[in-house]
């Protein structure tokens, strides 16, 4: 559980989603059963242990989890106060499809050796997030 080099502090999300279909009434219920019961801490904890990443709650305990799980509770929860917690732009939460395609873009290219230089990246990159606007 070693964070990349210069990001120490810093944490970058994705979640799990769980989607519901507009049902007759008399299924609500169960839906509501089902966001219930996974929104619960202990669901949220199993969940997690088994899964090997950290709970969405803030305020799941981290009995269950090994020394990876518990660091990474606390990183998520110090990035949270810290304001440096992020949305990954792979995963859609970090920026409209836009922006962040542009800057896929730009920095494939600039990996590919398409662009020659970090200087003449980040120019392109400020053009694209710009024009995605």
């Amino acid at each position: 559980c070693y964070r990349f080099p210069g990001t120490e502090g810093s944490v970058v999300y994705n979640s799990d989603m769980f989607g519901m279909f507009n049902v007759p009434d008399d299924r609500k219920a169960a839906q509501v059963a089902l966001a219930t019961a996974t929104l619960s801490k202990s669901f949220q904890s199993a969940f997690n242990v088994v899964k090997g990443s950290v709970p969405a709650r803030t305020d799941v305990p981290d009995t269950d989890f090994d020394a990876c799980g518990k660091k990474g509770i606390a990183d998520l929860k110090a990035a949270n106060e810290g304001g440096t917690l992020f949305g990954s732009l792979a995963q859609g939460y970090g920026a409209p499809p836009a922006i962040a395609n542009a800057y896929k873009d730009v920095v494939s290219k600039f990996v590919h050796g398409q662009i020659k230089s970090s200087d003449e990246a980040v120019k392109q990159l400020v053009q694209a997030i710009d024009d995605a606007r």
